[in-house]
């Protein structure tokens, strides 16, 4: 029984190697005069077929992390086509001692005036503790930690609530109060060859880690107080439009930036006094935690050329039906339902990121990061060693670093849905770094920009400029899906043995259909049969006698 079924297996074997349409098996059905001749032939061909399937498996892995191919056509295109970013321009310190001293003391003859007489401060105790409000920046530097305990920071809280007529305070507008004034930082500009009034073309505005001046500015205010922010929307609008020219031999901007004087700097943080420079998109929240442009520091006494060169992207309507997670691209449509609201960007979605992690961690929002639309509460004072906690928490700066818990190691990694527009434009931008020649004569310099102007405070220009006449442009469209997988397996497969998806059905023929009958008939041969049967003479006549023709 045994012999009649390998039998079989070996004719189903036989007849597969003689009908099969891949190539390369028919020389095991002919004898070889030379010896190990298909035992050789046969690891040949083993290994062709492991390194074929090897192969195939690393692109079905491929196209399961990336399904598509996506196909991205330069072109250019003129700058003119490009928007020119938004600057802002911050000085190291973030909280005038002037305007410090004059808010303190408001608060210092109001307190006595009031019922918090029996608890009173001096005025340079007041105007010491005021400094505590820079902390709601989001700056992971850390100053005393005696300035923010829990008593000290609610009798602060209640002084400044009883100085606005119990109605709540906004330290996002006390620190904008409190930092200097654009005139005093930028105080002269050129734009494209033409001097302009700098006070006109800066809004003071807070970001994340600095009250700034900007320049081409176009985000609307988000202040808590509807007054305030009206008065701010109303400031933009009045702003001169600016027509940006890349066509002219003077296509640049030019300001002159001037440092407060010693006496008004206060001790908010350690850090350089250099200025601070933010180049961001115009509608954008100005915050250097996300901007891929980072910040530009400029020294002292320094002149700074920083070219701007944009670059065009888009996405064509194939691309839209791949899912944005392997896209990695969100189209406008999208991200503006991802965050609920009218406006999306990369920043935009990392700033609503972080503010929704500070609600889950402190039920509020630091106010300088309040610069979205979306209805939260303000943190104030007693808030504040919260905040401080969740600043550890998020940017991850820890001396135990092995010591997290899940909760901080999932803090860090909160906004990996946030992820690029699929059309819009990116800058890049280089620097060139001067020394700035001082003057020595009481008159100041003669000539040019800063014709009049003297050394006594510290002095530096920006010039920023288009970098080229025209910016490259890259469109992405679908080229590949799993049809174009498909084709590439058939081109290997049959370079390398003739294989094709026929193929594997014939092997799945062979060894399910095929070989299944064989096997049923193997069954049926080996049953018992019953030999009491009748024989006809015809069945014992010779072949060639029952093969005769009959006589007539």
């Amino acid at each position: 029984m045994a012999r009649v079924e390998e039998s079989h297996y070996r004719r189903l074997f036989r007849e597969f190697l003689r009908q099969s349409y891949i190539n390369g098996l028919h020389p095991f059905l002919y004898h070889s005069p030379v010896r190990y001749a298909k035992a050789v032939w046969l690891a040949l061909l083993t290994a062709i077929m492991v390194y074929t399937h090897i192969v195939i498996a690393d692109l079905i892995l491929e196209y399961l992390v990336q399904p598509t191919e996506i196909h991205m056509a330069p072109d250019l295109v003129h700058v003119a086509n490009s928007p020119f970013p938004a600057v802002g321009v911050c000085t190291s310190n973030k909280i005038s001692g002037r305007l410090l001293r004059g808010y303190a003391e408001k608060l210092f003859h109001h307190q006595g005036n009031s019922s918090l007489q029996a608890v009173a401060l001096d005025l340079d105790d007041i105007a010491d503790r005021l400094l505590v409000l820079a902390q709601f920046y989001l700056n992971p530097l850390e100053s005393d930690h005696e300035r923010w305990n829990a008593s000290e920071l609610d009798r602060l809280h209640r002084l400044l609530v009883d100085y606005h007529n119990g109605g709540g305070y906004s330290v996002r507008d006390i620190l904008r109060d409190l930092s200097p004034a654009c005139g005093d930082l930028v105080i002269r500009g050129i734009v494209f060859g033409a001097p302009v009034n700098t006070s006109q073309l800066f809004l003071k505005r807070p970001t994340s880690s600095n009250v700034c001046c900007i320049f081409n500015y176009r985000r609307p205010s988000y202040s808590q107080f509807l007054t305030k922010r009206a008065e701010d929307d109303s400031e933009m609008r009045d702003v001169p439009r600016v027509v940006f020219e890349s066509n002219s031999i003077l296509n640049s901007v030019q300001f002159v930036l001037q440092d407060t004087p010693k006496e008004d700097i206060t001790n908010t943080f350690h850090s350089n006094n250099a200025f601070h420079l933010t180049i961001f998109p115009q509608e954008d929240y100005a915050t250097i935690q996300s901007t891929t442009l980072g910040e530009v520091l400029v020294d002292h006494n320094s002149i700074v050329e920083i070219p701007i060169q944009p670059m065009f992207f888009s996405s064509g309507e194939g691309v839209r039906g791949v899912p944005p997670h392997i896209r990695r691209c969100y189209y406008p449509e999208e991200g503006m339902r991802l965050l609920n609201q009218s406006y999306y960007s990369l920043d935009e979605c990392l700033l609503v990121c972080r503010m929704k992690s500070m609600i889950d961690h402190c039920g509020c929002v630091s106010p300088p990061m309040v610069g979205s639309s979306m209805d939260f509460d303000y943190c104030m004072l007693p808030d504040l060693p919260c905040l401080m906690r969740w600043k550890s928490i998020w940017y991850g700066y820890s001396d135990f670093a092995y010591l997290q818990n899940n909760e901080e190691i999932l803090a860090q990694r909160k906004c990996e849905h946030c992820l690029p527009t699929c059309n819009g434009v990116s800058m890049s931008i280089t620097t060139n770094v001067a020394p700035l020649r001082r003057t020595y004569n009481s008159t100041g310099y003669f000539t040019g920009l800063l014709k009049g102007l003297t050394n006594e405070r510290p002095l530096a220009i920006i010039k920023l400029f288009f970098k080229l006449r025209f910016a490259q442009a890259t469109k992405s469209q679908m080229v590949s899906s799993w049809v174009v997988l498909l084709n590439r397996f058939g081109g290997i497969l049959s370079l390398m043995y003739g294989f094709s998806i026929v193929s594997y059905i014939e092997i799945l023929y062979y060894l399910t259909g095929k070989g299944f009958v064989y096997i049923y008939r193997s069954f049926l041969d080996n049953e018992p049969k019953n030999l009491n049967f009748s024989l006809y003479w015809r069945e014992l006549m010779p072949k060639t006698r029952r093969n005769l023709p009959r006589q007539e």
